[in-house]
């Protein structure tokens, strides 16, 4: 059988390894696995379970198909799916440009050079990793996902390692409270889940409805319209699916904690003096958290 391999171009200021950092970080994520040069995944592309390969050679990303049959239509949205996922079509020229013009972030250029913002395509799954992750820490907020994904979701076995596709919400809308109860989930999160999930099952939300919105303060509004979505956590999908640039998820512990560690806040109450520092990158204020949260790892 011959082997299916899509070449994808990649612009200046990208670094496939700062990527690929990012995508483990020493968290269990069922989604994906991150060995030295390549993560695989399950991406479904026209119905279709794909299992691929994305590796970084002589300056493509190489994805490979591992598993499935990728038809020729469906070679342009596995394209559109990568490029979405690590955000290649951003010029981060004038992002770095900022972070130049101040010097307790400048040291980011060089040490986070080429980090892309990445992304969870699948907003259904975004909004649901929002709500599992809030309020506790992240190593039991992946043991929940790890749960949820392996009882509901599309399981993919390669190599004798089991790859997953998130439960569809068509799934998770016929669930009950209990359900997600046992695998430790709060009933709050539970019943938040199954109420998103039923949202997108009626059809009152939906990636391509949030996009037909005229701006972010609609798409924002119609998110917090839903029960169980804060403002939290519809910017955080907002940012991580929707690809929307100007999200600033306010609040969030990591992010206050790095403002904190760089002295551009004294006090996490210092709500004003948050919005100015952020007025000073307008249309990069999603990357300018990423890499806020970036600088909480130790690794350099």
């Amino acid at each position: 059988m011959n082997k299916q391999i899509i070449a994808i171009e990649v612009p200046g200021n990208f670094d496939f390894q700062e990527c690929l950092w990012f995508l483990d970080r020493n968290f269990d994520d069922c989604m994906h696995k991150v060995d030295a040069d390549q993560v695989i995944k399950v991406i479904e592309i026209e119905g279709e379970q794909l299992l691929v390969s994305v590796a970084f050679y002589e300056g493509q990303l190489q994805i490979e198909v591992l598993l499935g049959n990728l038809e020729l239509p469906g070679v342009e949205k596995l394209k559109e799916f990568i490029t979405d996922w690590f955000d290649l079509e951003k010029d981060m020229e004038s992002f770095y440009r900022l972070l130049k013009n101040d010097e307790r972030l400048a040291y980011m250029i060089t040490s986070y050079s080429g980090l892309r913002l990445i992304g969870i395509p699948n907003l259904f799954e975004a909004i649901c990793w929002a709500i599992i992750g809030q309020q506790i820490n992240l190593t039991f907020a992946y043991k929940l996902k790890r749960r949820l994904v392996e009882k509901y979701g599309i399981c993919v076995p390669f190599n004798g390692v089991n790859y997953y596709v998130f439960p569809g919400f068509e799934i998770l809308a016929t669930l009950c409270a209990d359900d997600l109860k046992e695998m430790q989930f709060s009933r709050s999160k539970a019943e938040y889940l199954i109420i998103i999930a039923k949202a997108f099952a009626n059809g009152e939300i939906s990636k391509d409805k949030l996009l037909a919105l005229p701006d972010l303060s609609a798409r924002q509004k119609a998110l917090n319209n839903i029960k169980g979505i804060g403002v939290w956590t519809a910017n955080y999908a907002l940012m991580k699916s929707l690809k929307e640039h100007s999200c600033i998820p306010y609040g969030d512990a990591g992010l206050l904690n790095s403002l904190l560690n760089h002295n551009i806040i004294t006090d996490k109450k210092q709500h004003t003096e948050i919005q100015t520092f952020f007025k000073d990158y307008p249309g990069w204020e999603s990357y300018m958290v990423f890499y806020l949260w970036r600088s909480l790892s130790k690794k350099e």
